[in-house]
């Protein structure tokens, strides 16, 4: 599961989403996550897929994220999260602006979560699917 910041542009989102699902996989073991093997002969490719949805929420600012990080933190729910000063020229740079962020100056991109749906349905139930229409809806200007 994934809840993304609806404040930010589709192509931030699209970046803390890649990121936020590889940092999840590599504290886990494949096994996990279950993948299936998908054969296109057609396109050449066998593609891994995991056999569970990947369910994308919204939220309209990040202090609901903040919010969400401290109940799966509490509920010991396997999650990352990805904060806008993991955008920039470096991954050192990246790196120090992230130990340096705090809430109220930085904003939380996306979270993701894993777990059974009776343990993490408690932490998501504010939030709505991300539609195409939030996507359509962004005004272009992010705020920092």
């Amino acid at each position: 599961m994934l809840v993304v910041n609806a404040e930010f542009s589709v192509t931030t989102i699209l970046n803390a989403v890649a990121h936020t699902v590889l940092g999840m996989v590599t504290t886990n073991a494949s096994s996990t996550w279950n993948p299936l093997p998908y054969r296109s002969p057609g396109f050449g490719v066998t593609s891994n897929i995991s056999e569970y949805p990947v369910i994308v929420l919204r939220s309209k600012r990040s202090s609901q994220l903040e919010k969400l990080v401290q109940q799966l933190a509490e509920a010991r729910i396997v999650h990352n999260v990805f904060i806008d000063s993991m955008l920039g020229a470096s991954a050192a740079d990246q790196q120090a602006a992230t130990f340096s962020a705090s809430p109220g100056e930085n904003r939380i991109v996306c979270v993701g979560l894993f777990g059974q749906e009776d343990a993490i349905r408690p932490a998501i139930k504010s939030f709505s699917l991300y539609k195409t229409s939030d996507a359509l809806s962004y005004n272009g200007h992010e705020t920092s």
